[in-house]
């Protein structure tokens, strides 16, 4: 994606942690390996709700089952069954269903919002500026809590 010149525009250590993963090859695996720095975690977190709510708010609630249906299919995982139940409940859960998430084990929800902010990256990308407004975003809620 070619973030590398946007790398020094983020205020964090960790903003720039996330953007580094979306240069790699497997963003998602990446992601999911950024365990080792908590602030890193968060604002992983809190990165995943902004994308969210900025692209379901507002939506048919039927628009998040056919994402996950195709970022599923694009990672070549099972696009029904558990796994599409369970990640559906999480980017539902980030538009204010909260509870659907509730029963699913943490690292399973933490594999979700890794597969789906890792997913900002799926050609042709999201565009570096708005890729760095949204970090951007995250940085600032994760400021304030």
């Amino acid at each position: 994606m070619g973030q590398s010149g946007t790398l020094s525009n983020t205020a964090t250590a960790a903003g720039r942690l996330l953007l580094e993963a979306f240069e790699k090859e497997s963003p998602a695996r990446s992601l999911s390996r950024l365990g080792g720095s908590p602030r890193a975690v968060r604002l992983l977190h809190e990165l995943f709700t902004v994308a969210v709510r900025r692209s379901f708010v507002g939506r048919d609630p039927r628009d998040v089952t056919g994402y996950v249906r195709d970022l599923l299919e694009y990672q070549e995982l099972p696009v029904g069954g558990q796994l599409a139940r369970q990640a559906e409940a999480v980017v539902r859960s980030a538009l204010g269903e909260p509870e659907l998430a509730y029963a699913i084990p943490a690292l399973r929800r933490a594999e979700i919002i890794c597969l789906v902010v890792g997913d900002l990256a799926r050609p042709p990308g999201v565009p570096a500026g708005e890729l760095l407004a949204l970090v951007r975003q995250a940085e600032a809620r994760v400021a304030r809590s």
